[in-house]
């Protein structure tokens, strides 16, 4: 990561904004295109440049071309969180639809069983799931919620659901099923979760949570609130457990100014040209993005069993450290082959254009 500063504290992070990354975004193109014209012996040539991105540099990628269109020929944003919202609703209901009625009651019934486990004994549920040191409740009934997220979210719902299925046709114990579940995938390492590690000012490689929690805090929010029915998360992981950890690791006046940003950028109607936008069908953060067409701006939704999060860049299950993905693992392979298809398309028609014209963007 790349910061001016060697302390994280609230007051320097009053530069890290969206806003901030679009022009470091420009000057670094700016930057590199005159690099490239010295190296090369050439003057005032204008290459075309495309911008990709994915979840929240899906945004960025959308915004890029949006803010600087005379820099750009085109955007694909993959699953782009274009649309802040403070109480972000359905990301939950997402998570119950893509589980299925079977393994949506199971996760709502370990969830209910875990908060009256909570209320006798916190610690003992704790040190099953390995999250001893997350000492706010809260914390804790976020960490789980997002273990089961996760499986949606990155195309592996049998890997979670099966086994938790199993147990409960079996009369086994639920809640434990859930604990090996979380620990054989995630470990024992909460430090995400832990709201005195995000207080932590230090800049190292562990600092992006506190970034990214940041950014929450003061532009976007998403808050993953538990809906008032028929709700997988817990109910304790409301409004005020956001606000409350916003203001306890960044202190007081921190608040995530969302009408803000969508004034700025449009949200979900920007009013922008030439860019692609991608969603997976079972991917809770495509209710966050762009997901109707227009002939200048066409989005596309990839339809499958385990099409999450990135699917069109990443494959299934979506791996960040595989960028170019595997379709073959996705349920549907025609369906990621089929809009890859089409972002090539597109992608050459607007880089044809820009050739064409002699410039850089149009």
């Amino acid at each position: 990561m790349s910061s001016p500063f060697n302390s994280l504290t609230t007051e320097n992070l009053k530069y890290l904004s969206s806003k901030q990354a679009l022009f470091d975004l420009a000057i670094f193109r700016q930057y590199y295109q005159e690099s490239l014209n010295l190296k090369l012996n050439k003057s005032n040539v204008e290459n075309p440049w495309f911008v990709f991105g994915v979840s929240y540099s899906g945004a960025l990628s959308a915004w890029f071309r949006l803010k600087f269109p005379h820099l750009t020929c085109g955007s694909l944003a993959s699953s782009a969180v274009i649309q802040a919202i403070y109480n972000f609703t359905e990301f939950d209901k997402q998570i119950g639809i893509s589980a299925g009625p079977e393994c949506k009651a199971v996760l709502q019934e370990i969830t209910r069983l875990v908060d009256e486990r909570l209320a006798s004994n916190d610690k003992e549920v704790k040190l099953m799931f390995g999250a001893a040191e997350l000492k706010i409740d809260g914390d804790f009934l976020y960490y789980l919620a997002d273990a089961a997220v996760t499986a949606f979210q990155y195309g592996n719902p049998d890997k979670l659901c099966n086994p938790l299925i199993e147990a409960k046709k079996a009369g086994e114990d639920i809640v434990k099923a859930y604990a090996t579940y979380v620990r054989e995938n995630y470990g024992d390492d909460v430090a995400t979760y832990n709201q005195q590690n995000l207080k932590k000012t230090a800049l190292n490689v562990n600092s992006g949570d506190r970034l990214w929690w940041f950014q929450v805090c003061t532009e976007v929010a998403y808050f993953q609130v538990a809906p008032s029915n028929d709700s997988i998360r817990s109910p304790r992981v409301d409004t005020r457990y956001h606000l409350d950890l916003c203001k306890n690791v960044f202190g007081e006046g921190i608040y995530p100014d969302v009408d803000a940003t969508n004034v700025y950028y449009g949200g979900t109607k920007i009013a922008g040209s030439k860019i692609i936008f991608t969603n997976g069908s079972q991917d809770p953060w495509r209710h966050a993005s762009k997901q109707t067409s227009s002939p200048d701006m066409p989005s596309y939704l990839i339809s499958c069993h385990n099409c999450g999060h990135g699917t069109d860049m990443r494959g299934c299950p979506q791996s960040p450290l595989v960028p170019e993905g595997d379709a073959k693992k996705c349920s549907s392979p025609d369906a990621v082959r089929k809009v890859r298809q089409k972002i090539t398309d597109n992608i050459d028609l607007w880089l044809s254009l820009c050739l064409v014209s002699g410039r850089s963007s149009m």
